[in-house]
């Protein structure tokens, strides 16, 4: 399983992957231009949105797919 240190991040080499997965359960959007939904490894899962933090507790990884238009 491949992780990424900087997800969806506009400067982020990982920006175009379909989907990203983030080890932990912190989630931060500051510097994301567009909705992600976000599925932890629990199945708990959030629509994350630009300029907010998310925090999805107990979770080992958090798996990303963007939403784009």
């Amino acid at each position: 399983m491949k992780t990424s240190k900087t997800g969806y991040l506009q400067n982020s080499p990982d920006v175009n992957n379909s989907q990203n997965i983030i080890e932990g359960g912190h989630i931060t959007m500051k510097g994301v231009n567009f909705k992600v939904l976000g599925t932890d490894d629990r199945g708990y899962t959030k629509v994350m949105y630009p300029g907010y933090d998310y925090y999805f507790p107990g979770a080992k990884y958090v798996t990303e797919t963007p939403i784009k238009k």
